[in-house]
């Protein structure tokens, strides 16, 4: 008696949803109107709500009826597979937390080691400016000591003037020695000379 009863259950749920399926298709397909659209939505729509309706009653029923048969009968089919359901779910709900660890496992280890790469970087970089410090400390040793070299052996600045003469000559005075050109060229030429033999150029 049990199982006809279950059967016919099983067979209701089945239909169903065919049915549905088939009342959605038939409102769907069936032409309308511009004038008559509105009363017919309305009509699909509070058919479908009645059939939504009955199967949700009818599952409702068909879930009591498994529950009252897993309470008479722990053993049974429905038993086994409402417990065979409860494993799959649960199996589920472990591998996604599994794969969540995981994920959340490997990005942790990315961020780790990005963070031990910039801090060995960074170790690196201070070691090598930390092993170079003598030979900073031996160069700029040298550049002082020409420094003070070329302030000790350099020459200052001649005094050059130059004039033009009544007589149309020129005349160049440097250090109060003067000399005298025919042209403006050859007074600037001796001039520019005298200057340049006096620059002491930076050399270390």
């Amino acid at each position: 008696m049990n199982t006809l009863r279950f059967g016919c259950l099983v067979l209701v749920l089945t239909a169903a949803p065919a049915m549905l399926a088939q009342t959605t298709a038939v409102t769907v397909g069936t032409p309308m109107t511009a004038t008559a659209s509105q009363p017919v939505d309305a009509q699909a729509k509070a058919l479908r709500e009645q059939v939504e309706r009955e199967a949700a009653a009818r599952k409702a029923e068909a879930d009591a009826a498994i529950a009252a048969d897993i309470a008479r009968h722990p053993d049974g089919p429905n038993a086994i597979a409402a417990r065979k359901a409860a494993e799959d779910k649960k199996t589920l709900e472990l591998a996604k937390q599994t794969a969540e660890d995981k994920a959340k496992a490997a990005a942790d280890t990315a961020v780790k080691s990005a963070a031990n790469k910039e801090e060995a970087d960074r170790k690196t970089a201070d070691d090598a400016w930390a092993a170079a410090a003598p030979e900073r400390e031996r160069a700029a040793a040298k550049k002082k000591a020409a420094i003070a070299k070329w302030r000790a052996t350099a020459k200052p600045a001649p005094s050059i003037m130059m004039s033009h003469r009544p007589d149309g000559t020129f005349t160049v005075m440097v250090d109060g020695k003067i000399s005298t050109f025919q042209t403006a060229t050859e007074a600037q030429a001796f001039a520019n000379k005298a200057r340049d033999a006096a620059d002491s150029g930076l050399a270390y």
